[in-house]
């Protein structure tokens, strides 16, 4: 008898493995562990961000250039640009945070919400429903946690290239969840703050295209459902 896979609304959607692993005996589940561990944060933290791109199989930002993800797991792509009118804004914008770092990412969150809503008029069609509802899954425009965290990673770069990030640096993308611990796989963007190394996770994921993001410390981030 075929059973189909109970997936709640408000979880990333899964990736092949995860579907994989909901749907497989107990002995594929401790086959995957060490594949599941292979983002602990002691050994992503020490990669550049750029590399998370290539280990996904995902393109990377370019200049002004940016490979959105969309559809759940980056299954469909568009290329978009960030420079010219809207970077000029992004820098008007990120100006004004140049004080802190607290303000600096007060201003990112008013980046990135602009940027989520360039996203979405440029993908057209329905906006993004946040939180991922599994029958979203491929639909044009609809993106869950790994579309989100390639996009904002891919932006933060951008501006970090730019010289537009005074206070933080972008880090390699964070995930927590592996379906033992009770909850489902989940990544995001990660900046740390320059002066202390302290780790924020900038998540849009939640949010509707235009809203701003969440941006917690990463310890309250790993700790979340």
């Amino acid at each position: 008898m075929n059973r189909s896979t109970y997936i709640p609304e408000g979880t990333c959607s899964l990736s092949r493995i995860g579907i994989a692993i909901m749907r497989s005996t107990p002995l594929l589940i401790l086959t995957a562990l060490p594949f599941l561990f292979m983002t602990a944060p002691t050994a992503a933290s020490s990669l550049p961000a750029e590399s998370w791109f290539n280990q996904q199989g995902y393109v990377g930002p370019a200049g002004g250039r940016i490979i959105a993800c969309h559809g759940y797991g980056c299954v469909r792509r568009m290329q978009i640009s960030v420079d010219g009118t809207w970077l000029s804004q992004a820098r008007t914008i990120l100006r004004t945070g140049q004080g802190s770092p607290d303000a600096e990412r007060r201003a990112l969150g008013d980046v990135v919400r602009s940027y989520t809503a360039y996203l979405a008029a440029s993908f057209g069609g329905k906006p993004d429903r946040p939180g991922s509802p599994p029958q979203m899954s491929g639909v044009y425009g609809q993106m869950d946690c790994l579309d989100e965290t390639a996009n904002t990673t891919s932006l933060l770069l951008v501006l970090q290239d730019q010289g537009l990030l005074t206070h933080h640096v972008v880090e390699y993308p964070e995930s927590r969840g592996f379906f033992l611990d009770g909850r489902y796989p989940h990544f995001t963007a990660v900046i740390a703050e320059k002066r202390t190394g302290a780790e924020w996770a900038v998540d849009p994921w939640e949010k509707a295209p235009g809203q701003r993001p969440d941006i917690l410390p990463l310890t309250k981030w790993r700790q979340d459902s």
